[in-house]
């Protein structure tokens, strides 16, 4: 990956106190002279918000200065004048444009939640675009059609529709191909009245419906996952688990195998041309799926692979299924009823929060169990104040118990009656209200632990700050004093905690037992539940597999992938198939901002910030590593952007792990989410090990356990008091192991801070 030296540095929000500092690079054209004299001072802080322009100042108070604007001369990503070693055309051109012969197979999860696209050069097997929809719309997990992926992609690749010549799709809710795209005119029928997909634009559009490709094919569920998976691991067998919330219904899996439906495939289908039986739970599924009021949807399955011979074999071994309790046609699917262990989860963390998909938070509070906290009141009767003890209760019987793998009273067991009743996220307590009855707690998950101080509110937040980035107490304002957790907050702390301890006992004990029947050494995760870097970091560290994978985007993002890589190595009788991919894929698989692109959004948000251009490397690093060992947050924006929801380095905030109250000011200030969240370090690999238990396999891989942020480690007692911005209240750490190979420049520049500071 190489990084061009244009960066934009000194984005000043607010006069805010930490500061906050935006860094822009890009891989495009770099102009050849350095351009030192239109460098402008860091020193200068603007503080207008886009609601009061007048409000400019800088340190000189030069009107001049005040009133300036970037024109094209002092504009970094203009060009220069003498520049003939570039044209226009080539400025414009994409820097991901393929060459025109190119063709395409297109992966896409479509309709559901996280919508995606995966595309890759059919004859090589290259995949040249991968993008979710939430990072066009800026809504989280967003869903729907894929006509804005398609243009976007192609306009990438500077390709048409005609370049596309087969297309693999997943949508688990329902089938698409006998339904939505059969017949258009009623699609715009439905867009005319706003209703089904046609409340957004696009459902009719040829970019999503693609009638023009005779080659479509529908893929189920959790199939996509395993491919997603195995077809991209860095070992050549081993063992697939999928855990999901839910996944593709038998009716459908059944139905298409039964009328030799060449357009669509599953597990069943696989196990048809095999001959070989999958085992199911209940045992008895077809009878049960016929007889029940709506369906059963996969809840958990296992597979096994091999790569021998250029060919890519996954076989079907285990699925549990899981009834829909309640009419599919009501909120979320009736969802929140399943008894999968990725559906109780989610029960939880729609309890907790009120979102279905915010299970993360939950994975985030559940640590706070044990937790004391000193809360100081005033005693009765006595002039002196009484300090009470304040913690969360421990809920003592499981909601989740059995085993996965078992039928009948041996079975997974659920005891919901936790999660009934009044959802804490509508709960208003009394202590949610002062004495005069007016609400002081509009937060009810906003607390700190109980060694928090405060963050200074002095400029700067130096004067009166600790080495750990807290208040030393002499500064009488504080700016965020420390926050008690509400009852609500307890409450949801024990039911956190016991739902993932639950989550855990019940994963643990179903992928041993898989691990012993099948004789895998090497594990792959995938599916929703795979999100939970907790329990994945259990899984690789104390069940003795050899390798542990977990692809960028182990959640329905990835079913894209999983398409794409059934569309390409799935037909294993097909001559033509491309080379399998020989190692893992980039997670940076998104959009290139270019130059044009770059110049325009610092054109758009020049009434507030700064820009100044740093073409040199190792002055810019040294900038970035100045400004946050000093307190400074940086957001670092460059090359390529994410596949799946971790920010690894290319669209990153970035702090201090030594000050620890910087977590208060970023999830509060910058973020602007719950003050419990945790923060995640991204780590030099070859030194990770020094700083964090990750077992005993992991030297074999030079430490870099998790490339992805994907799996959670305890930090070395020696070593929480050095970082404890990033060591959450019970000592773990969901941590990024970055290497040279993979991400050359955030390596470097984390080197840069390690040399500065010791931490690496």
């Amino acid at each position: 990956m190489r990084w061009s030296p244009i960066s934009l540095a000194a984005l000043k929000l607010l006069g805010s106190s930490p500061r906050f500092t935006f860094g822009f690079s890009t891989t495009h054209h770099t102009p050849k002279n350095n351009h030192n004299h239109l460098r402008k001072s860091t020193s200068t802080i603007l503080q207008s918000t886009p609601f009061d322009l007048d409000l400019y100042s800088s340190d000189n108070n030069n009107d001049d200065d005040n009133d300036r604007e970037l024109d094209a001369s002092s504009n970094p990503f203009q060009p220069n004048d003498d520049d003939d070693t570039i044209s226009q055309q080539q400025l414009l051109q994409s820097p991901l444009a393929a060459p025109p012969q190119t063709k395409l197979v297109l992966g896409i999860n479509q309709y559901s939640h996280d919508t995606t696209l995966c595309a890759a050069d059919a004859s090589t097997g290259r995949v040249l675009f991968a993008m979710a929809k939430e990072r066009l719309t800026r809504k989280k997990h967003d869903g729907g059609n894929i006509a804005s992926l398609v243009e976007l992609c192609l306009d990438q690749l500077e390709l048409d529709l005609d370049s596309i010549v087969r297309v693999v799709m997943n949508n688990h809710h329902h089938r698409i191909l006998p339904f939505i795209e059969r017949d258009v005119d009623h699609m715009e029928w439905e867009e005319g009245l706003g209703i089904n997909g046609g409340v957004e634009d696009g459902y009719s559009d040829e970019y999503n419906v693609l009638t023009s490709i005779e080659d479509k094919l529908e893929m189920s569920h959790h199939l996509a996952h395993a491919y997603s998976a195995a077809a991209q691991c860095p070992f050549e067998e081993g063992m697939v688990v999928v855990m999901d919330g839910m996944g593709e219904t038998y009716r459908t899996m059944r139905r298409a195998v039964d009328g030799e439906d060449e357009t669509y495939v599953s597990d069943l289908t696989l196990s048809r041309r095999s001959g070989m039986n999958i085992r199911f739970i209940p045992e008895d599924i077809a009878k049960k799926a016929e007889l029940s009021y709506f369906d059963w949807r996969e809840a958990e399955s296992v597979y096994t692979f091999s790569k021998g011979g250029g060919r890519l074999e996954i076989t079907p071994v285990f699925k549990r299924f899981s009834e829909e309790n309640t009419p599919p046609t009501l909120y979320n699917h009736g969802f929140e009823n399943m008894d999968s262990v990725g559906a109780l989860y989610s029960r939880a963390s729609s309890h907790i929060f009120g979102d279905w998909n915010a299970c993360g938070k939950v994975m985030g509070l559940a640590p706070w169990q044990g937790h004391v906290w000193d809360q100081t009141e005033n005693a009765s009767g006595k002039s002196k104040r009484a300090k009470k003890k304040l913690t969360a209760e421990t809920i003592e019987e499981p909601i989740l118990k059995g085993k996965l793998y078992k039928d009948g009273e041996e079975g997974l067991k659920i005891d919901r009656s936790v999660m009934m009743n009044m959802p804490f996220i509508s709960r208003i307590d009394p202590d949610m209200f002062d004495d005069e009855g007016n609400i002081v707690r509009q937060k009810r998950y906003d607390f700190d632990d109980n060694d928090f101080r405060g963050i200074s509110s002095t400029d700067e937040g130096k004067e009166n700050a600790s080495s750990d980035g807290q208040s030393d107490g002499s500064d009488e304002q504080l700016r965020s004093p420390k926050q008690l957790p509400t009852k609500v907050a307890l409450d949801a702390i024990s039911l956190a905690s016991r739902m993932q301890t639950d989550l855990e006992s019940v994963c643990m004990d179903f992928v041993e037992h898989f691990k012993s029947e099948t004789g895998a050494t090497n594990l792959c995760l995938a599916g929703g539940v795979a999100l939970n870097s907790v329990l994945n970091g259990r899984l690789s560290r104390e069940l003795g597999f050899d390798n542990t994978f977990i692809p960028p985007y182990p959640g329905d993002d990835g079913i894209a992938v999983g398409c794409c890589a059934y569309a390409l190595f799935g037909d294993s009788d097909n001559a033509e198939m491309p080379n399998l991919w020989n190692e893992t894929l980039s997670p940076y698989l998104g959009p290139m901002p270019t130059d044009v692109s770059m110049k325009e959004a610092t054109e758009w948000a020049s009434p507030w910030i700064e820009v100044d251009a740093i073409r040199d490397e190792k002055e810019r690093i040294d900038m970035m590593v100045e400004e946050i060992a000093s307190g400074g947050v940086i957001a670092l924006y460059g090359g390529r952007s994410e596949l799946g929801p971790r920010a690894l380095g290319h669209r990153s905030i970035l702090a201090d792990p030594r000050k620890k109250g910087l977590v208060r000011f970023i999830n509060e200030f910058v973020k602007k989410r719950e003050s419990f969240r945790p923060f995640a370090p991204s780590a030099l690999a070859e030194y990770a090990g020094d700083w964090f238990d990750l077992g005993e396999h992991a030297e074999a891989s030079g430490y870099n356990v998790s490339p992805y942020m994907s799996i959670t480690a305890q930090v070395k007692e020696s070593k929480r008091d050095l970082i404890p911005a990033v060591t959450h209240v019970d000592g773990s750490s969901r941590l990024q192991t970055v290497t040279p190979e993979a991400e050359p420049f955030y390596h470097r520049l984390i080197s840069a801070f390690y040399k500065a500071t010791g931490v690496p």
